[in-house]
């Protein structure tokens, strides 16, 4: 993870969190009052509950210092406790945390009306979840939202614990990268509303066939309490859903629920946007079409905003009214790029956009389209730099030679392929690739950063895009005076 885990204040008795993970209390009164949850005893703060987790460091080997600190107590394996402190025993530490964040969203929701959104599919899931939340404040009011991208079994637990009596709704990314981990998100969250935006190659070493994915994906579907979301136009999809929850679907279909009808470039660089919503969605009276002028760059930011627009009218569970509508117009048409998610960057009169935060097969194409779109609206020559895309196993050879004939075709003037999959792909492709246009292939992003500087011409656009592992941000800083 690469966002620090936030600070709460989630208060439990010791014995309503031995209850909520099925563990056995040792050493410890049952009513005696926790006042936080922490896996880390560097932020941890005295009188929280300490989670030894496994992972690159063994949690249960800072349990004594987690007593040192002033924990109130701690939940570990049979058999690991620390007699300096009260202890939980249970199976499975990771398991725990989750069940105790369902504890803590369960009694929240008990007290309140508390309308749970969850976001996953292979693309577009943090842009869409915070088009959503911030739709969601200016619906419902204060609007928790996952930060970053905590969007595992660790992170979307410790998001759930800073969850407090001032929220209305709750706006999460579901992410995976392993079977079975979008089941056991939806375990502990129920949402209300369920997107999966899209099914494409993504994670494939621990997914599998696309047909596995899918069915990872979909497995959000069984938990979801109100709505699923899907786009118009994934069948896939659609053997998962179920019969007894509404279905919502987006896209550019003419049988959307929520339509893309029209998208069209503005003199000042952003993109008008027209969606088309379907009568069932609809107060009496409220126009069908939302109307916003966006600062989001392609046609993946529409579709975005039509998915955030679809959940939103599936947590409200209600028509949505005129005036909702143009609230919500008006969130889409104030939201600004997220870092290194295709932000636009004007660096010696070039335009770099820098999409360097991560990379699977489906964002690159949408990236590659988004970049060919900007450079012919502004009649510029494209470059584009393009990192590995990692952890696809089996599928990554014909993945990074789909992804190096698609931007081939994007018409760039020259193509800087960055790592040992875009070398081979080059290999693969060159002859053929070469009359076309300057292909490079440098082993990494710190060789690939001179070779863009030396190429990059004022009115240029260029894009920057790989996997995190990559550091394609290393281009970016290339760029930048020094």
């Amino acid at each position: 993870m690469t966002t620090p885990i936030p600070p709460n204040h989630c208060a439990f008795t010791l014995g309503e969190a031995a209850a909520a993970v099925g563990g056995l209390l040792r050493g410890g009164n049952p009513d005696s009052r926790a006042t936080s949850v922490s896996i880390d005893t560097r932020t941890l703060e005295p009188g929280a509950i300490f989670l030894a987790l496994r992972g690159a460091a063994d949690g249960h080997a800072f349990v004594a210092e987690a007593a040192r600190h002033g924990a109130a107590a701690t939940i570990v394996e049979a058999s690991r406790a620390f007699h300096g402190i009260a202890s939980i025993e249970v199976p499975d530490t990771l398991e725990a945390l989750g069940n105790l964040a369902r504890a803590h969203l369960e009694r929240v929701r008990a007290a309140r009306d508390l309308p749970i959104i969850t976001i996953g599919g292979a693309a577009g899931k943090t842009t869409t979840k915070e088009l959503t939340a911030a739709a969601a404040r200016a619906i419902f009011g204060p609007t928790l939202a996952t930060p970053g991208n905590l969007n595992n079994r660790i992170g979307v637990p410790m998001t759930i614990f800073t969850l407090t009596e001032a929220h209305r709704a709750a706006v999460l990314e579901c992410g995976t990268n392993t079977r079975g981990e979008i089941a056991q998100l939806g375990a502990i969250v129920s949402p209300d509303a369920a997107a999966v935006l899209n099914i494409a190659i993504e994670h494939s070493e621990g997914l599998g066939s696309l047909e596995e994915i899918a069915a990872e994906e979909a497995a959000i579907f069984a938990a979801a309490r109100r709505a699923v979301i899907i786009p118009a136009n994934e069948p896939i999809l659609s053997r998962w859903l179920p019969k007894q929850l509404r279905a919502i679907t987006f896209g550019t279909a003419p049988g959307a629920d929520v339509r893309v009808k029209m998208r069209t470039a503005l003199p000042d660089g952003r993109q008008r946007i027209a969606l088309e919503l379907s009568p069932a969605l609809l107060a009496p009276g409220a126009s069908p079409a939302l109307i916003a002028d966006l600062h989001l760059l392609g046609a993946a930011a529409a579709l975005n905003c039509a998915a955030a627009l679809a959940l939103i009218a599936a947590a409200l569970n209600a028509p949505l009214a005129a005036g909702q509508i143009e609230t919500i117009a008006a969130v889409f048409s104030a939201a600004t790029p997220i870092a290194r998610r295709m932000v636009p960057l004007e660096i010696g009169g070039a335009l770099v956009l820098d999409d360097s935060y991560n990379a699977q097969p489906p964002s690159m194409r949408i990236a590659i389209d988004t970049a060919r779109e900007v450079a012919a609206a502004h009649r510029a020559r494209l470059l584009l730099a393009l990192g590995d895309m990692l952890e696809l196993g089996a599928l990554a050879p014909a993945a990074h030679d789909d992804a190096l004939a698609h931007a081939i075709d994007a018409g760039a003037a020259m193509i800087i392929a960055v790592g040992s999959q875009m070398r081979a792909a080059v290999e693969r492709v060159a002859p053929e690739a070469r009359s076309k246009c300057d292909l490079r292939s440098v082993p990494d992003s710190a060789a690939a950063a001179p070779i863009v500087r030396g190429a990059l011409r004022r009115g240029d656009v260029l894009l920057v895009k790989g996997s995190l592992g990559i550091a394609m941000d290393r281009v970016i800083a290339g760029l930048l005076p020094q």
